[in-house]
């Protein structure tokens, strides 16, 4: 469950398998060569629509044709690029492309996972106050104090500057940072981790980047006290 791994453990998984590929001979010229497919993308839903017992398999991005009551009708199925995460009283969007992982197990504390390539966003509900800090002091100790290393960070949310600890963890030539938000919420308190993969050269990732720009400009939720 995502509260025993404290959703961080198994989010610093930093192996990396590097395959050898040969590289394919040339088609003779005879032979038409097709297109370059992007084979890192996940393979697309598949959808269909149905209108009076009328049914239309749709492919994303691709136009159709459908007759309805005898007139021809052109349409396109377009995929909106972000998801609204609407739980918990808070409100944020995200990419598509991040997975959602959820853990209601324990009646008193809501856990959620959204999480990309390079970062991740855990947002937790705990019903007693938690704060940035101690959170933060809690977790050095998992990734080993000699590794890692706290210091203070704000993300701006609503034109005012939120301060939060970040916890930085290198481990080899690979380095995360935790960026720790804590909320009074009612009922009692939001804490929001921001992960990122950084890139070798200690910069934060793209994705990381993007992500925390959509965070700050999305999020919403209502603070107590």
């Amino acid at each position: 469950m995502l509260t025993r791994k404290i959703a961080l453990t198994a989010a610093f998984s930093l192996a990396m398998t590097v395959g050898l590929i040969a590289e394919p001979a040339s088609a003779p010229a005879s032979v038409a060569v097709p297109a370059a497919i992007d084979e890192t993308v996940e393979p697309s839903d598949n959808f269909r629509l149905v209108i009076d017992g009328q049914e239309t398999r749709l492919v994303p991005e691709k136009p159709f044709e459908i007759t309805i009551k005898g007139e021809k009708m052109q349409g396109l199925l377009q995929v909106e690029p972000l998801k609204t995460f609407n739980y918990g009283g808070i409100s944020l969007q995200y990419p598509r492309h991040f997975t959602f992982e959820a853990d209601l197990s324990d009646k008193d504390v809501s856990l959620w996972n959204l999480s990309g390539s390079n970062c991740v966003l855990m947002i937790q509900l705990y019903p007693a106050e938690m704060d940035h800090k101690i959170m933060a002091q809690m977790l050095q100790p998992r990734f080993g104090e000699k590794n890692s290393t706290v210091s203070d960070c704000t993300l701006s949310l609503k034109g005012n500057e939120t301060k939060g600890s970040k916890l930085t963890t290198t481990i080899g030539d690979s380095s995360i940072t935790q960026e720790i938000y804590s909320f009074k919420v009612q009922g009692g308190s939001l804490l929001l981790i921001l992960q990122d993969t950084l890139n070798l050269d200690g910069k934060s990732s793209e994705e990381g980047r993007k992500f925390r720009q959509l965070l700050i400009e999305t999020l919403s939720f209502s603070a107590s006290g």
